[in-house]
């Protein structure tokens, strides 16, 4: 959703800055899973997400700073329940016009970021950065700077994505990219398709390459997710199922049906 977008030129200079991370509530956070929980399963057919276990092994002992393409509205109600899944206890920059809109969303996590630039930049950025402290830790950002849809090529990763994996690094976190759809597969609703890829160390590779690594890897998990379902696979782990009912099985359906068969 916009108001999460990440798409900004940042300098290397670091300002200190109290930590905004002190306004997240988890009696919110519980509550606002249990109302996404539900919302998910009657709009959708299914929340899969694949590499879970992975992932979270990594986040056991590292922070990680989680990139994932911007598709749809509902992205930011996916993180809700991928950091529960994860076992991390995740944040996520939000334009800070957006957020002194709606402050609520401190509670669940949202750390503010003036998309302009500037010195307010540089202090937020840094701010975000030192919630990556310890292991199980986690910061969402979507370089994208936009929605798009997933099929779109290339996906348009911001360079502001590997000026933050470098302020990241400082505190040991990795990289790891994150594939979002909604396909369509046999259903009156899309799914949604969580793929988390391998970590990557931004101490191990060239600054300059981060931002291309990591847009190719993301690129490159959605090409393998629509793969999945199009061979009829399952599409990852059931995080969330569907309560909607499969059109062809519903009632009126199984009444075409016995007219169809009468009229034989």
């Amino acid at each position: 959703m916009k108001g999460m977008d990440v798409a900004v030129r940042l300098s290397s200079g670091a300002v200190e800055a109290a930590p905004a991370t002190r306004h997240k509530r988890p009696w919110f956070v519980a509550l606002v899973r249990r109302y996404v929980r539900r919302a998910l399963a009657r709009r959708f057919d299914g929340f899969f997400v694949d590499g879970v276990a992975d992932v979270a092994g990594v986040a056991a002992d590292r922070p990680v700073l989680f990139c994932a393409n911007h598709v749809s509205w509902w992205d930011a109600f996916v993180l809700v329940l991928l950091d529960e899944a994860l076992g991390t206890d995740g944040f996520a920059l939000m334009d800070d016009a957006n957020l002194a809109r709606l402050p609520f969303f401190r509670l669940i996590g949202a750390l503010p970021l003036d998309v302009d630039g500037g010195a307010d930049t540089r202090r937020q950025l840094d701010d975000a950065v030192r919630a990556l402290d310890r292991p199980r830790r986690a910061l969402w950002i979507f370089p994208q700077g936009r929605q798009r849809a997933a099929h779109v090529r290339p996906l348009g990763f911001k360079p502001g994505l590997r000026l933050i994996a470098s302020r990241a690094r400082k505190h040991g976190a990795v990289v790891v990219p994150v594939a979002i759809a909604y396909p369509w597969r046999n259903a009156p609703t899309p799914s949604i398709v969580v793929r988390l890829g391998a970590p990557i160390d931004p101490s191990t590779t060239a600054r300059d390459d981060l931002t291309a690594l990591v847009e190719a890897r993301v690129a490159a998990l959605l090409d393998d997710g629509d793969g999945v379902i199009d061979a009829g696979g399952v599409p990852g782990a059931t995080l969330v199922p569907s309560s909607t009912s499969n059109a062809e099985q519903g009632l009126g359906a199984r009444v075409l049906a016995w007219f169809v068969g009468r009229s034989r």
